[in-house]
């Protein structure tokens, strides 16, 4: 199993509303979760189950964040609902509120409680990961 099992804190995945599927992986980075993508290829991103997960279209899970991702994708999210509305874009910015709420995500809270960065326009990155700007890869950062 390729997740990321250093601290149990780090892949707690108490936001699903429903069991798990056995064997999927839990991924803990933005990185982690496109490395799975790409073993697998064909799956998508969903959400669902109050959290988010990678699953090919016919349904079939191979891996989910855990919390800790999910609340930066919930930002990323977030930072494209504000993009839309930012852009006169407010039909597709509602679908994307209807489909988070309809995935069981509460996309009010969610949206009521953006930071200010977020909502004017600021990039989503998880402060547990560097960034090479040369290729646009997030890594862990080294221990110091």
């Amino acid at each position: 199993m390729m997740a990321n099992l250093n601290s149990t804190a780090a892949t707690t995945t108490t936001r699903y509303n429903s069991p798990i599927p056995p064997n999927v992986e839990i991924a803990n980075t933005k990185p982690a979760f496109a490395k799975i993508q790409d073993d697998n290829l064909g799956t998508l991103l969903y959400a669902e189950n109050g959290g988010y997960c990678l699953k090919y279209p016919e349904g079939k899970v191979v891996a989910i964040a855990s919390d800790r991702l999910c609340s930066f994708l919930d930002d990323s999210h977030m930072s494209l609902i504000f993009y839309f509305e930012r852009n006169g874009l407010h039909e597709k910015a509602e679908e994307v509120m209807r489909d988070l709420r309809e995935a069981g995500i509460d996309a009010d809270r969610l949206k009521r409680d953006t930071s200010d960065e977020i909502k004017s326009g600021a990039c989503v990155i998880d402060p547990g990961l560097e960034e090479d700007a040369g290729d646009d890869i997030q890594r862990p950062k080294a221990p110091p």
